[in-house]
């Protein structure tokens, strides 16, 4: 049986959020700074445990935090990086989000057959 749109817009939002949670703790730890990480790991686990409930609102906040990190990371990625840790930088932070916001927001929109072309 293949998974829905809504688990596998799930499964990519529980995975992005649990990643970067794990990486920004890790990172919290070595620099003994923990404010910005529990302040992250807010912002980051909302928007997956909000879809769970109302899909289409988390849809809306992951697409919403996708764009947020674009503009937020950008400059500084631009400036710091070459072309090619900038696809990947892209593929780990704002994708996942966006991908799993617009599953989210498609999975909510009830789907209306369409008539076929030829009825016998």
């Amino acid at each position: 049986m293949m998974p829905s749109m809504r688990q596998v817009a799930m499964a990519v939002g529980v995975l992005w959020a649990g990643w970067w949670v794990v990486f920004d703790v890790a990172d919290a730890i070595q620099r003994r700074e923990f404010g910005y990480a529990i302040l992250f790991a807010v912002a980051v686990s909302v928007p997956v445990a909000i879809a769970r409930k109302w899909p289409v609102a988390g849809g809306t906040l992951l697409v919403s935090a996708s764009v947020v990190s674009v503009f937020w990371y950008v400059q500084m990625w631009v400036r710091s990086f070459n072309f090619w840790q900038i696809v990947l930088l892209f593929a780990i932070m704002p994708l996942p989000p966006l991908v799993a916001g617009v599953l989210l927001l498609l999975s909510a929109h009830p789907h209306i057959p369409h008539k076929p072309a030829h009825t016998v």
